[in-house]
């Protein structure tokens, strides 16, 4: 594809969203920056999604759609990356919507800073009554390893999501979304922001997050999930090893110690048992042996030493936390 300049490429994987699916689209053509591709990729949708797009291309030349087999959310954000011709992407789940300056603004601080990432903040909404709150907006600039600091640290939540920013087209020369995995945000986060040069931040809420009771965060304890989520902390924890990033690497692996502690809590119900159990005590041997975090060791023979101690510590804090809130 010939990339055109300063042009963005709003990605929307649509599937099984027919009743909110407006809300979203609408939030696109109603943005203050105009030049703009909208890409509706409907991905096997059984409901009337696809319907909705193409009345919606046959309204607007910007939007274009493409019906493709159903193939999950990586998938049919990479269909979208093959056919973008922006400088720059941006990716919007169909069920989430965004402020009207949304691409605006990213779009201002990413040239203002000469960045290739730009990332908002975002609102989690339950209601379409909501209004996004902005009392005090800070701006901050990382570069490549700041950024990969804070994906462990601060920011994590606002860094990880594959929406909520706008990138650079270059960043996606080599890197797509691993298919067929949850979380799939997760496994190339990190690439992401160590191939840019230099990434700003905003914590002005420009989208609205969606909640939904059927949605991979509105459901609960996943043991699917859990797995996935736990193998990508895993590879995110040695490629941070290689880069010699052991702070970022040591938080990395905590998170992957957790989840996987909570998988093996439920080992039975594990359909690949014998392999999860091998990665689960492979990372609990090298915990142990304070091969990534002396400190986590500690922590490590305290939670097992004394579990209901541990449990209660925890609680306490929880609770004094809630308190001052």
């Amino acid at each position: 594809m010939i990339k055109v300049e300063n042009m963005i490429s709003v990605i929307i994987p649509v599937y099984k969203v027919e009743e909110c699916l407006n809300r979203c689209v609408d939030s696109i053509l109603n943005q203050t920056y105009k030049n703009i591709e909208i890409i509706l990729v409907d991905d096997g949708s059984p409901d009337k999604c696809g319907k909705i797009c193409d009345r919606y291309a046959a309204k607007d030349n910007r939007i274009q759609v493409l019906h493709k087999e159903n193939g999950g959310l990586s998938s049919a954000r990479n269909a979208g990356i093959e056919i973008a011709n922006g400088e720059y992407y941006t990716f919007l789940d169909s069920d989430d919507w965004v402020d009207n300056r949304y691409i605006e603004k990213l779009y201002t601080l990413i040239k203002e800073t000469e960045s290739d990432i730009s990332v908002c903040n975002f609102e989690k909404v339950y209601s379409e009554d909501t209004k996004l709150e902005n009392s005090k907006i800070e701006i901050y600039e990382f570069t490549n390893i700041e950024a990969l600091e804070q994906l462990t640290g601060r920011f994590y939540i606002q860094l990880v999501t594959a929406w909520g920013k706008l990138y650079h087209r270059s960043l996606f020369k080599d890197i797509r979304y691993p298919v067929c995995k949850i979380h799939e945000d997760e496994y190339i986060a990190h690439h992401l922001y160590y191939k840019a040069n230099k990434i700003v931040m905003t914590t002005e809420k420009l989208l609205y997050y969606w909640q939904r009771e059927d949605s991979i965060t509105g459901i609960g304890f996943n043991l699917r999930n859990k797995i996935y989520a736990g193998r990508a902390f895993k590879e995110r924890a040695e490629f941070l090893d290689k880069l010699g990033l052991y702070g970022p690497r040591d938080r990395a692996y905590r998170s992957t110690f957790i989840n996987y502690r909570q998988i093996y809590e439920h080992i039975d119900e594990v359909e690949n048992k014998e392999e999860i159990l091998k990665e689960f005590l492979d990372l609990k041997s090298n915990l142990r042996k304070g091969k990534y975090d002396s400190k986590f060791k500690i922590a490590y023979e305290l939670y097992y030493m004394f579990p209901r101690l541990m449990k209660r510590i925890l609680d306490f804090y929880v609770n004094r936390i809630k308190d001052i809130k």
